[in-house]
């Protein structure tokens, strides 16, 4: 059988520990390491990449703080595929599939929800809403994570909807939300400018809804949607 050749990594200026992160880190972006598949072992990873096991340790270790991998006693590290708490939930995330089709399952439940809040949220919640974004641009700005303001603002929204079937959807893409957040993150595309952008989708929704009305409200949600999804899969 041949052997792998060894990718060169001679040629960036970057610590070796970040070069074989970021191709790990592709690896699993475009799906050759399944979600929820067994990562080679750090001896493979050693003749695979050509370097010590002190700097794979150290790439493993940046994924599993990213949250993409998480390793178990005896058996390996294992790309993370979300964890269900309730046995009510979705099932975890099995592919980069399973993420494209969160996005478009998103769209069909959130573009529905987000026309419900904007015929019953009124003053009060849409002002719930804005001070979500306010507390969001915040945390952007100190350059910390939103992904939890994300998801409240997205459930809230869900409870403004008035129907609870909506609202009870939303919240079980919690695990699922929190890992997509952290996938995104580790791609390095979370800066000043997405941030920007995130925020400012987030405020087209809320004045929509602010505006009592339905149809800005959806297009404002899919946009924002189908924005996310590209920073997920292009780093847009």
């Amino acid at each position: 059988m041949e052997s792998k050749k060894a990718p060169d990594l001679s040629t960036s200026g970057e610590r070796l520990e970040i070069q074989v992160y970021k191709q790990l880190l592709d690896k699993i972006r475009f799906g050759e390491y399944a979600l929820g598949e067994r990562l080679p072992s750090e001896a493979d990873l050693c003749e695979e990449y050509g370097v010590s096991r002190p700097i794979i340790r150290a790439s493993l270790s940046k994924l599993r703080d990213s949250g993409l991998i998480v390793s178990r006693q005896g058996a390996g590290s294992f790309v993370n595929s979300g964890v269900v708490t309730d046995r009510a939930g979705f099932s975890p995330l099995n592919s980069i599939t399973d993420i494209a089709a969160y996005f478009r399952f998103r769209q069909i439940i959130e573009a529905k929800t987000v026309e419900f809040a904007a015929m019953n949220a009124g003053s009060d919640g849409a002002a719930r809403l804005l001070a979500i974004v306010d507390e969001m641009e915040a945390a952007l700005g100190r350059g910390e994570d939103a992904v939890a303001f994300d998801i409240k603002f997205h459930t809230t929204i869900a409870d403004l909807s008035g129907n609870r079937f909506l609202a009870e959807t939303v919240a079980m893409l919690h695990p699922h939300w929190v890992f997509v957040g952290n996938f995104l993150k580790s791609l390095g595309v979370t800066g000043e400018r997405t941030g920007n952008r995130m925020v400012s989708e987030h405020m087209n929704i809320a004045n929509a809804i602010a505006a009592g009305d339905p149809a800005a409200a959806r297009k404002a949600m899919l946009s924002h949607i189908d924005g996310s999804e590209k920073r997920v899969f292009k780093g847009a």
